[in-house]
């Protein structure tokens, strides 16, 4: 039998069934494709997406970084040609494309050949000086041992004969209650009411709509808005981090209004820029935007709705839920969520969605785990060796680490198994995970190496620690020591607070000491509660990033603690990091929270004499102008930043730090004039 003839059957079967059929078709290269040309030419596909190699002309070639361009997106047929390269990442992303009735195909070698050969499309998780076209990784193994469980057709092709090795029983269809046209789902129409009241109800009240891809959300952006329109509502946008992913929505708008103007799409920085009038701003795929963006869009806009797919594969989507929902908690109170479950694209137990969520580990478990304070406690340390042995402890590692962290994706589980310079350090009690660290080994350099580092000549991937010392810090000597950088650490959110971060970062610089480390590092965005929690446990400031990072909206901080009794060496950067950033302030992002400055920043200090008291105590009685104080007020305010109230900080540093204009200074603390600064900074010296 033909690949076709037995595939065409069960094509049928899944469109009759509202689901999608996933086939693993294996055997060698060129008599998969002619086999695949043949099902093309017969099945005709409209809209064909292909990754991989040798991709037909009619077809969409997906590429790596694609990501958010296919958030919104549909196709027909989607084929991943496996023989060179297995992108894990974009495979999982592109699958939610694929509409019901229609095939997912993998062409692949056997099972074994497969998991025997390199995967170049992981060239990217790889450090130096691994070769991806010749380095064995272990997630194409754990991929396919995890598919036995998966609902998945598998079928093997040799001298001309298709054999199934794993057979699919699709999932019985039974049809939801049916609903008002044009609605896919009732669901979908509580989330068109739930927008249109954001327009009629009170400001201030944005509604976020969470979903799986799938659910409709996008579709109901463009069926509100096409309702707000015949209700007279003329200035309607919708954004997104890429016009394709608006796309869906606009259709439905247009499917209700045909050529009626009212739904337009504008770029989030001419959004930003321009700050249009609106009744009415639209988000779709809020996830896929940097955190700062989404605040700068809710601080401006008074009526907005940020649509969103929170799920692992998304990406930021933690980074969604972790910090900008807690800001809309902060500062927008009567925010409502909104979340759709059902699925409109597909049936409810779609075979391919259940694989990829199964496959990439995408299904978050329930689980409570509890602490004893008097109980001992285990360290384990897994290496990308050691977890096909252990899949249930990579499952539990892996989603313990995206619960905690704003930015993971399905690469950063295939990091797992293909970088032998990760590891994971877990933290047990009765077998069960209290908390876990993800930790990258990195620098061992030539010396060489390390000195064209140095120069700005070579970059090597997988060494961010061993980089950052010797080009930014200027130290080339330290790239070419052994260094651990603790990528993420993560503990369960029901025990958080009882110290076990702190405990396991004790036990890990012991364990990684014993082991011949000599430096241990971390980077991340930057925040008060972060410095206080790293300098408890020893490590040292060295390096504030000059830019933010999309993903955190915060400049990043390198942190170190010397294993290897070189405590001199972090001293000296610390108090390089200081100086600098007091000199230098301006060149670092302007609204770096001064919490972040008071704990970074060294300013020089000299002792005021009384006459200089007396001076200030005149200028704070309104006895002097300011003009005349300026240098004793710098001054002064070095020795006693640390005790005044934040405002007072704020303005101060703003003023004789950073040097802004009053102008500048009014607009950022909401402030009537030169007048009201001046009072406020004579009412903290009065104090």
């Amino acid at each position: 039998m033909s690949l076709t003839a037995y595939l065409q059957p069960l094509l049928a079967q899944a469109a009759t069934q509202h689901c999608r059929l996933p086939v693993l078709l294996q055997g060698d290269a060129e008599p998969l494709l002619n086999q695949v040309t043949t099902l093309l030419a017969q099945l005709k596909p409209e809209k064909l997406y292909w990754l991989g190699d040798q991709a037909p002309v009619n077809s969409i070639a997906l590429q790596a970084g694609n990501n958010y361009q296919l958030l919104g997106s549909e196709c027909d047929m989607l084929i991943i040609n496996a023989f060179n390269g297995f992108n894990a990442d974009l495979i999982a992303a592109s699958a939610g494309c694929l509409k019901a009735g229609c095939l997912w195909l993998i062409m692949a070698p056997t099972d074994q050949n497969w998991w025997q050969q390199p995967n170049p499309a992981h060239a990217r998780l790889l450090p130096y000086p691994l070769d991806a076209a010749a380095h064995q990784g272990q997630f194409i193994a754990f991929w396919l041992a995890r598919l036995q469980d998966c609902p998945i057709v598998k079928l093997q092709f040799s001298d001309n004969q298709l054999t199934v090795t794993q057979a699919l029983a699709l999932p019985d269809f039974t049809s939801p209650a049916s609903v008002q046209v044009p609605y896919a789902s009732a669901e979908q129409q509580l989330a068109v009411n739930a927008i249109l009241k954001v327009v009629s109800g009170h400001r201030k009240r944005p509604l976020v709509l969470v979903a799986d891809r799938g659910r409709g959300k996008s579709a109901a952006l463009g069926l509100a808005a096409a309702l707000l329109v015949q209700q007279g509502k003329k200035q309607l946008v919708i954004t997104a981090a890429s016009p394709n992913a608006v796309v869906t929505a606009i259709t439905h708008y247009q499917s209700q209004m045909a050529d009626t103007p009212g739904l337009r799409f504008i770029p989030v920085d001419t959004l930003l820029s321009e700050k249009p009038e609106l009744d009415l701003l639209l988000i779709d795929e809020a996830a896929a935007l940097p955190t700062a963006v989404l605040k700068q869009l809710a601080d401006n806009y008074s009526r907005i709705v940020f649509a969103t797919t929170e799920h692992g594969y998304e990406g930021t989507g933690r980074g969604f839920q972790l910090r900008f929902q807690r800001y809309l908690e902060q500062t927008q109170s009567g925010w409502k969520r909104l979340q759709l479950t059902q699925p409109v694209r597909y049936q409810q137990h779609d075979p391919l969605e259940q694989l990829i969520f199964e496959s990439f580990l995408l299904r978050q478990p329930v689980t409570a785990s509890s602490y004893q304070p008097d109980q001992p406690v285990q360290l384990r340390q897994y290496k990308c060796n050691d977890w096909l042995a252990a899949p249930e402890q990579l499952a539990a590692v892996f989603h313990l680490l995206s619960q905690a962290h704003y930015q993971t994706q399905v690469k950063d589980l295939a990091a797992l198994l293909d970088n032998p310079q990760l590891s994971v350090i877990a933290l047990y009690q009765h077998n069960r995970l209290l908390a876990c660290a993800l930790l990258s080994h990195e620098g061992d350099l030539e010396p060489e190496l390390c000195t064209l580092i140095y120069h700005g000549k070579r970059r090597v991937q997988g060494h961010l620690l061993a980089q950052s010392l010797a080009f930014h810090l200027a130290k080339p000597q330290l790239a070419a020591d052994r260094l651990v950088r603790v990528m993420r650490i993560a503990v369960e959110q029901n025990l958080q607070r009882h110290g076990l971060g702190s405990l396991l970062l004790a036990e890990l610089a012991n364990k990684l000491k014993q082991q011949g480390i000599n430096w241990l590092g971390t980077s991340f965005g930057v925040s008060q509660g972060l410095i206080r929690f790293w300098l408890q446990a020893k490590y040292i400031p060295v390096r504030l990033s000059h830019f933010a990072d999309n993903a955190s909206s915060e400049p990043s901080l390198l942190m170190l603690q010397s294993l290897s009794g070189k405590d001199e060496i972090v001293q000296q950067l610390c108090k390089q990091l200081g100086e600098e950033l007091y000199h230098c302030i301006s060149e670092y992002p302007a609204n770096l929270n001064f919490k972040v400055i008071s704990e970074l920043i060294q300013p020089p200090a000299r002792a005021i004499t009384e006459n200089e008291i007396a001076q200030l105590q005149l200028f704070a009685h309104g006895q002097r102008p300011y003009e005349l104080v300026a240098g004793l007020l710098l001054n002064w305010f070095n020795l006693h930043f640390q005790q005044l109230d934040l405002t007072s900080a704020s303005i101060l540093a703003a003023r004789l730090w950073h040097k802004q204009s009053w102008q500048q200074i009014c607009q950022r603390f909401n402030l009537d004039g030169k007048a009201a600064c001046i009072k406020l900074i004579r009412q903290s010296i009065y104090d």
